[in-house]
């Protein structure tokens, strides 16, 4: 087994009040809009259970191709404050990727800061670190564009 360790480590400030940005995370229906993975692709979950000790399923991927199952178990949830959460990403019962996600929300005279901060395993080449940045940076610009809307 070949595993990588890498860190994601982003920030980004949002024109809104911590609790508007917080509750976009905490809302399935809102996660369903800010968290698309974009143009022919689709995102449902099989569980929200925002919670915790709780866990989310959801699948994503190119419609008719291959499914991703993304798998959330909630650590820590301080509303308005922070957010962490063990994670998994599987594709065909294959493993790719687990680690640990910390969201923290802090208010700003200008609104909210967000800082995002994933560790994770990146197992046997299936997944990379860049691939997890590019994401998280494209959710986080759809996340100002859903809560700016």
């Amino acid at each position: 087994m070949n595993v990588i360790k890498g860190t994601v480590d982003l920030t980004r400030d949002f024109g809104r009040p911590v609790e508007a940005v917080f509750a976009a995370w905490s809302d399935k229906d809102a996660q369903l809009i800010w968290g698309d993975p974009g143009e022919g692709w689709s995102i449902s979950f099989e569980r929200f259970d925002f919670a915790a000790g709780r866990t989310d399923l959801c699948r994503f991927g190119p419609e008719g191709g291959q499914q991703y199952l993304n798998e959330n178990r909630y650590l820590v949830i301080e509303p308005g404050k922070q957010i962490v959460y063990s994670t998994s990403l599987a594709s065909d019962d294959c493993v790719s990727f687990a680690g640990t996600v910390a969201v923290s929300f802090e208010t700003r005279s200008n609104g909210c800061r967000l800082r995002l901060i994933e560790q994770g395993l990146y197992l046997d080449g299936n997944d990379d670190t860049e691939g997890h940045r590019t994401g998280w940076e494209s959710m986080l610009e759809a996340l100002g564009r859903y809560l700016h809307r």
